[in-house]
């Protein structure tokens, strides 16, 4: 993001450059009957525009679409200990309080029904339609590419679990304000874990 506002500034100082040098030569020529307007009111207005295309925007909201595989999982049919991959759909909202640090909360739903072993149980856990929900902190490590940690609950008809929440972000394409990331994230549910990976896309305002 940096570099990108690095490019933007360099770019609009060309442009400065530009059209104070034609001002320059345009007024050494002559003047005109209405007059031209004075170097501190140009200066004052392409600050002022730099400043608006720079403008931090602190809230983002995304929509996120992707598979979980859950190695917990059980066959259906014969019980034995199987891989089971998820479909999940989902939304986040993130709030930034600097460039660096922002919080968020993430929230999906796996659109499936399975059963996964418990974890030192001689037991089974069905699972629903089941919804997390998480907060979490979220940091910029390099431009383009964010962590978050934190936690939250997993909720179905059955059962509600507590869930530790780690994932990453990588912004692949950017424009505007609009952006379409790549995600990787990992939820530990008590007795089970998931794994997840899907298209993330955002709009920062």
């Amino acid at each position: 993001m940096k570099k990108i506002h690095f490019l933007k500034a360099l770019k609009k100082s060309y442009f400065i450059f530009f059209v104070f040098t034609m001002i320059a030569v345009g007024v050494n020529a002559q003047e005109t009957e209405n007059g031209n307007q004075s170097e501190e009111e140009l200066e004052f207005n392409a600050e002022e525009a730099f400043e608006e295309s720079e403008e931090f925007k602190r809230n983002k909201l995304a929509l996120f679409l992707g598979y979980s595989w859950i190695p917990q999982g059980e066959d259906e049919d014969t019980g034995e200990k199987e891989t089971i991959f998820v479909p999940s759909i989902g939304f986040s909202y993130e709030y930034w309080f600097t460039e660096k640090w922002g919080i968020g909360t993430y929230n999906d739903i796996e659109i499936v029904k399975y059963k996964v072993e418990k974890d030192d149980e001689n037991a089974e856990l069905e699972r629903e339609n089941a919804l997390s929900l998480a907060v979490g902190a979220v940091y910029e490590i390099l431009p383009k590419w964010t962590a978050i940690a934190g936690g939250g609950l997993d909720i179905d008809k059955n059962e509600t679990l507590p869930i530790l929440h780690l994932a990453t972000e990588y912004v692949i394409l950017e424009k505007d304000s609009k952006e379409l990331s790549i995600s990787f994230s990992y939820n530990n549910k008590k007795y089970y874990d998931t794994f997840s990976i899907g298209l993330v896309y955002g709009k920062k305002f």
